[in-house]
């Protein structure tokens, strides 16, 4: 695949997994879940638009179109390829964004199993399976020095029919490659659809809110970390005859995130946590019919100061 296309595997740097080009060595095997969620690789941090140049009395203008180089992805594990499926809407439904849906087309998603639960993770209760998806070209399983491997698009048949890299497994090779995952709860946390009902029905719960809030410090920790987060804000670099305009990613979680020329709905805190969990688990229901949150758990694993996404959804079904 090298010699066609940007191939990208996990890889340790400064300390974290994270994804990058795969330079022919062996893969990595037994690594965790990127620190960045993968959806960085299709909605950019920070994202050049177009650019602007004075050029005597006039102006021109300069696009950065989407790359086009086909792309593959291995080791993307089930939360992370579940969150590009939730987020694939937002993207396409009304206003269908050219570089989120080109960076789609073009990558295919070669997703691995977990054999150790993340820290913090809440994926079974979200409906998730981290050893199976149904959301990649192509799902892996380890065993021993091999792999077990389920094709599940055409995409990933084409794949497979390229070289003499696989041989014929039977279901039962299949299923035998599912182990146990290490550090995994053995009773789920709280039941989703009782979040989803009860964060709608307690909206209006000022008092609940300002006390599953009190502690957040609005870093934005949790928005930047989550793989279902899309939030984005426009702005411009500008120099002597010249200027670039950047998309970046924004967080709810900042003050002046809803604020306007003569208002801010949203100036207290708890309002903006509010604001959080009730879009995740009613308001992206309501108009995607999915739920947005994975359960990878990156925002309870990282959160500055301890607050756990899990307990709050607790209480709110409460």
């Amino acid at each position: 695949m090298r010699d066609r296309a940007e191939v990208l595997g996990p890889a340790k740097e400064n300390g974290l997994w994270t994804f990058r080009r795969f330079d022919g060595l062996d893969l990595l095997r037994g690594f965790q879940n990127s620190r960045l969620p993968v959806k960085a690789l299709f909605l950019e941090p920070l994202r050049p638009l177009f650019e602007w140049k004075q050029q005597g009395d006039s102006p021109e203008l300069y696009s950065f179109p989407p790359a086009g180089d086909e792309r593959l992805i291995f080791g993307i594990r089930s939360c992370d390829a579940r969150a590009l499926r939730i987020l694939g809407p937002v993207f396409a439904r009304d206003h269908q964004d050219a570089l989120y849906l080109k960076n789609l087309s073009r990558t295919l998603l070669l997703g691995e199993a977990c054999r150790v639960q993340c820290e913090g993770s809440f994926c079974g209760e979200m409906g998730i399976d981290p050893q199976d998806s149904g959301d990649c070209d192509i799902f892996f399983r380890e065993i021993a020095e091999e792999y077990v491997a389920k094709v599940l698009t055409e995409r990933g048949e084409a794949l497979i029919g390229e070289g003499d890299f696989f041989g014929e497994a039977t279901e039962e090779q299949w299923r035998s490659a599912r182990g146990e995952i290490r550090g995994s709860g053995k009773k789920p946390l709280f039941e989703l659809e009782t979040v989803r009902v009860r964060a709608a029905e307690r909206f209006s719960e000022g008092e609940l809110w300002q006390r599953v809030s009190a502690k957040c410090i609005n870093c934005g920790v949790c928005t930047y970390l989550c793989p279902t987060c899309y939030c984005f804000d426009l702005c411009d670099l500008q120099t002597p005859n010249r200027a670039v305009r950047f998309r970046r990613w924004d967080s709810c979680a900042f003050s002046d995130f809803t604020g306007m020329a003569v208002h801010n709905p949203r100036e207290e805190k708890w309002r903006r946590y509010r604001q959080r969990v009730s879009h995740k688990f009613n308001f992206f229901f309501q108009n995607f019919q999915a739920i947005a949150c994975v359960g990878c758990g990156r925002c309870v694993a990282h959160c500055p100061v301890n607050l756990d996404l899990r307990e709050v959804l607790l209480e709110v079904a409460g």
